[in-house]
């Protein structure tokens, strides 16, 4: 099993480090990270490139990470929560993923896939309703173009006063939706 996991921090160690962390104790298999923060892709330029064919015209990093989803088992987003969406390198990476959106427009979207996906994300303010609901849906939404099955989510708020190896019960839950990724087990609780 190949889990790729798009890290979108910028801070090396903090909370969204430590869950990551956490999750990938018990995770299986060969594990990649890309680091948001740490390569080089520029936003989407909407040349429509990827309308006509499989690939995107802009050549930075990007061209290393379309492979390695590509070949993935299981995709996971581990990020903090900036303005109720992802941080901007991380953005960049999601807009450029508008290659496997498009495969619907070139009609050769492949519709059989047993790629999974997970959720991790952190949040400095105090929990309120709907506070993880937009990036959730940027996020899903990604994965579904990408034919990634989401299995759960982790999401963490109020780790500005609380952070994620004070919190035994958030550490608990991350460490049980890696054991539902080993095994492909869809979150029957999310």
């Amino acid at each position: 099993m190949k889990t790729l996991v798009f890290f979108g921090s910028a801070r090396k160690k903090g909370n969204t480090k430590d869950l990551l962390d956490i999750f990938l104790e018990d995770l299986q298999g060969e594990i990649e990270i890309i680091d948001a923060y740490r390569t080089e892709v520029g936003g989407c330029i909407d040349c429509r490139y990827c309308w006509k064919q499989r690939g995107c015209s802009v050549q930075d990093d990007m061209q290393e990470i379309y492979p390695m989803i590509d070949s993935a088992d299981n995709i996971v987003f581990t990020t903090p929560l900036y303005f109720n969406n992802v941080p901007g390198p991380l953005k960049n990476i999601i807009d450029r993923c508008q290659v496997y959106w498009s495969s619907r427009r070139r009609g050769d979207r492949e519709e059989i896939s047993n790629k999974k996906a997970a959720l991790l994300v952190v949040g400095g303010a105090l929990a309120y309703n709907k506070q993880f609901k937009a990036i959730e849906i940027v996020l899903e939404g990604v994965l579904k173009d990408m034919k990634a099955e989401v299995l759960g989510h982790v999401y963490v708020p109020n780790t500005d006063r609380v952070s994620v190896l004070e919190n035994k019960e958030i550490q608990k839950k991350a460490k049980q939706l890696a054991v539902k990724l080993n095994k492909g087990e869809k979150n029957k609780t999310k």
